[in-house]
């Protein structure tokens, strides 16, 4: 078996690599056909190991499957109908009663403040649910009118918003009745250039002594509405 020892110490003497005087040692060794010690050969071995030896070659990664033409029509309609879905979804969300204001969400999740209202058909114009208890309605005309809630305790804050189509002036008035008739509260307010209009104020003081139903009361030019809501002392 022929000895490749003295090419790979040519080798790391050309590439200047090791102990040079080992190595030419092992050289005149094998040139004259001397005796090489199992330690010099393993030196040799190992500086061609770890030097001269090319390294192993990557494994080739193995490639994904191109998707059958039936899979990729399969995929593309699913995608189409996710799509289609999305873009037509029109989303309606409610706050319960108890909340403060309620929200209309519109084309995928833009609020904006809306207003809840019940139309009312009747003489009066307001439909009662029994002693105390009443919905917010509005009246067919270009005025409307609503609370945040249609009932409330002591100290509980109210929240009137409305709009008004109705171009007579910039301001509006509000008043609430209690349950006798009397005026307990009034307030002017302007509207704004969108027509909307609101305002906030705390259930109780004076003319709030007693439990039952209430009136607001919304006058702008000709039009005027009005909405009912229940209070507890």
């Amino acid at each position: 078996m022929p000895d490749n020892i003295i090419d790979d110490v040519k080798k790391l003497l050309d590439a200047e690599i090791g102990e040079k005087r080992i190595l030419q040692q092992i050289k005149r060794a094998a040139e004259n056909n001397e005796v090489i010690s199992n330690y010099e050969r393993n030196y040799v071995a190992k500086l061609v190991e770890q030097y001269l030896k090319p390294p192993e070659p990557e494994p080739e990664l193995e490639r994904p499957l191109e998707p059958t033409q039936e899979e990729t029509s399969v995929e593309k309609e699913r995608m189409e109908k996710i799509e289609q879905e999305t873009t037509t979804q029109t989303i309606l969300e409610l706050k319960p009663t108890g909340y403060k204001n309620k929200k209309l969400l519109i084309g995928g999740g833009v609020a904006v403040l809306a207003l809840i209202i019940v139309v009312a058909i009747g003489a009066s114009g307001i439909i009662d649910l029994g002693p105390g208890i009443s919905t917010p309605t509005q009246t067919i005309t270009g005025l409307t009118l609503d609370t945040d809630q249609s009932s409330y305790d002591q100290g509980d804050i109210i929240s009137i918003l409305g709009t008004s189509k109705t171009t007579f002036g910039n301001t509006i008035s509000l008043s609430i009745e209690n349950v006798g008739g009397e005026l307990i509260w009034d307030e002017d307010l302007k509207i704004k250039a969108s027509g909307v209009f609101s305002t906030l104020l705390i259930a109780g003081g004076p003319g709030w002594e007693n439990s039952g139903t209430y009136t607001l009361k919304a006058e702008h030019g000709s039009e005027d509405n009005t909405v009912r809501f229940s209070f507890k002392k």
